[in-house]
């Protein structure tokens, strides 16, 4: 009875134990399974981007666009695009379509260039130093594509310091109305005037 008693208890222990590790082998195999979605998902964000071309940038964009964007040009202050805009709405990459800007963030700050004192999300720019000139200045681009942005300084208004001098040249807008357009039809109004063409 007692020899019994003792394989009984063997017994329940050896199952308890592959019961134990096979749910445990279970969470392993789920959170690694977990992880590697985790990593495909991003993987294929990134892999939804697809850079153009220096070929396709000259056809998309005018002269102008291009230098700004591709070559660090300047526009001229006072002739631009946005520098006086004051519709309320979001400013895009040129080049790559990201949200770069809000009219939330704009402000007039009399340089004859649209300024921001912050970018709309901070990982959507990027930043390096440029010694183009006889003193030391802040570029901005845009941190998907590259494309050059304009320059930041430390004479912005409150709550940053920012000013975030941008050049229109680089830089999309749509009013709020076809911001929610945009993201309702989850394409560029670009991409949707060129499928209309003949």
């Amino acid at each position: 009875m007692r020899n019994y008693q003792l394989s009984k208890s063997k017994h329940f222990t050896s199952v308890m134990t592959a019961i134990l590790c096979g749910c445990l082998c279970t969470a392993v195999l789920a959170d690694e399974k977990g992880i590697s979605q985790q990593v495909a998902e991003k993987d294929a964000s990134k892999q939804a981007y697809q850079p153009k071309t220096k070929a396709q940038l000259r056809k998309l964009l005018s002269p102008i666009q291009y230098d700004v964007t591709q070559n660090e040009a300047t526009e001229p202050a006072f002739r631009n695009k946005y520098w006086n805009n004051k519709k309320e709405g979001v400013y895009y990459c040129i080049c790559c379509d990201l949200p770069l800007f809000s009219s939330d963030t704009k402000y007039k700050s009399g340089t004859g260039w649209p300024s921001f004192w912050a970018p709309l999300d901070k990982d959507a720019v990027g930043f390096r130093k440029d010694f183009r000139l006889f003193y030391t200045r802040i570029e901005v681009h845009c941190k998907r594509c590259g494309a050059h942005l304009g320059h930041v300084f430390d004479d912005g208004p409150k709550p940053t310091g920012k000013r975030y001098c941008m050049n229109s040249a680089s830089l999309d807008f749509l009013d709020q109305d076809e911001v929610k357009q945009k993201e309702q039809e989850n394409q560029t109004p670009r991409e949707s005037s060129e499928q209309d063409k003949p």
